[in-house]
């Protein structure tokens, strides 16, 4: 018989699919949770740190628990050591934008961008290179953000490599405090291909991105495709 704290991360995990709190919105309060569920605080809090492993949930003491996704996160993740050193790729890449536009979110990357089918996103295509060896681009890459942050941060993003994230962090005073990385294989799609040089079906790598702020709201969602030849992820792991 599985321990109760776990059928109560089920029994919330389902409600959050069945979008009883949508993505931003934030759960009951704790004590509330543990009286609905006649359960002690501390079971309730063993719940909610299973949904927050999962990506479903932010909580920030003081904040409140907020639904930051729809369907927990499958993949194996790792974290990063800082948000500064991830910033560091978006200092030294050189980045040409290929395309901005408006679309509507389908089913299959709703999950991954943390929203509901048909919202609105702002997305900026790009590729990005090592402007010492003039070869061609190391990525090309689809940056998800809200259209109302678009207009704020287009004039700079003409003439700046930083990463979108910070851009519309900067502009619209909140800060980047985590981010969700995935990362796995993939095989070149012909519009990846076509930007990257290479021929459609080579392997590569797929490392999709999600900035948030304090408050489990997300700044964007990055996601980017590096030709595997071209391409070495290098990590630090260490014990805490």
């Amino acid at each position: 018989m599985a321990a109760r704290y776990v059928t109560i991360a089920e029994d919330l995990q389902a409600r959050i699919a069945k979008g009883q709190w949508e993505v931003g919105a934030f759960l009951a309060s704790e004590p509330e949770l543990a009286s609905e569920y006649s359960v002690s605080r501390e079971t309730l809090r063993a719940a909610l740190r299973q949904l927050e492993d999962s990506g479903l949930i932010a909580r920030r003491k003081g904040q409140g628990t907020r639904v930051v996704r729809l369907q927990p996160v499958q993949e194996f993740h790792t974290k990063l050591s800082s948000i500064e050193e991830l910033a560091q790729y978006g200092r030294t890449a050189e980045r040409t934008i290929l395309s901005i536009e408006e679309v509507a979110v389908d089913s299959h990357l709703a999950d991954e961008l943390g929203v509901h089918e048909g919202t609105r996103r702002t997305v900026i295509t790009s590729t990005r290179r090592d402007p010492s060896d003039g070869g061609p681009p190391a990525s090309w890459a689809k940056v998800y953000i809200s259209p109302a942050d678009a207009p704020l941060i287009l004039e700079e993003l003409k003439d700046s490599d930083r990463l979108v994230a910070d851009l519309v962090a900067e502009h619209t005073g909140r800060q980047v405090t985590r981010v969700l990385q995935q990362i796995k294989a993939t095989a070149l799609d012909e519009e990846a291909a076509r930007a990257l040089g290479e021929i459609p079906g080579s392997v590569a790598l797929r490392l999709s991105r999600c900035y948030m702020d304090a408050a489990g709201g997300i700044l964007a969602v990055a996601i980017s495709t590096h030709p595997a030849a071209r391409f070495v992820y290098e990590s630090v792991l260490e014990r805490g």
